[in-house]
């Protein structure tokens, strides 16, 4: 049993770290300054990423799908060390839904994009902020839409890995870049 966690393990950390690495981190975006900056902290769940029909990392490849969910903090909150996601004031949900573009042994090999994900921000207010892109290292991922208070924006979400929590998976630091729509 204990083997086929720790394959399970290196599997889920390959995964992992593409889902977040080289999206862009510390990148400003070119042209006139954003209209809004927003800050979070992520910490993504991993006892909650399931792929499709059930697969198990190992058998996921091009074309499946996945859900992850984590939660937001407020931004520089979360230690740049071990986590635990539950152990702090979260201030809303985050939620990522993506489909492969790459196996996981591609993956690890470089493979790049690995996947095209759509994640979710939802604070607590009611509100909502909703990015797009393929990862890993393909640049800053686009704001496709916001609701509530962001209804209407677009822009640029920028993300760093600052440290693993307990159950595998990475801790984000976002800033994600707004532009409001221009009224005539």
């Amino acid at each position: 049993m204990s083997n086929v966690m720790s394959r399970r393990s290196v599997a889920v950390a390959a995964l992992v770290a593409a889902v977040a690495f080289g999206t862009g981190a510390g990148a400003n975006a070119p042209g006139a300054p954003p209209d809004l900056e927003v800050r979070w902290d992520v910490a993504i769940d991993c006892t909650t990423w399931r792929f499709n029909n059930g697969l198990a990392f190992e058998q996921a490849g091009r074309g499946d799908s996945f859900i992850a969910n984590g939660r937001l903090f407020p931004y520089g909150s979360l230690p740049s060390g071990d986590f635990t996601p539950e152990s702090a004031q979260s201030v809303g949900q985050w939620v990522e839904r993506g489909v492969m573009a790459a196996t996981v042994a591609e993956i690890a090999n470089g493979s790049r994009p690995a996947f095209f994900a759509t994640w979710y921000h939802l604070p607590d207010d009611g509100s909502g902020i909703v990015a797009d892109g393929p990862h890993p290292e393909s640049g800053p991922m686009a704001v496709t839409g916001g609701m509530g208070r962001f209804s209407g924006i677009s822009g640029q979400l920028h993300d760093e890995i600052i440290g693993w929590n307990n159950t595998g998976c990475p801790n984000l630091r976002i800033r994600i870049l707004l532009k409001r729509p221009v009224t005539q």
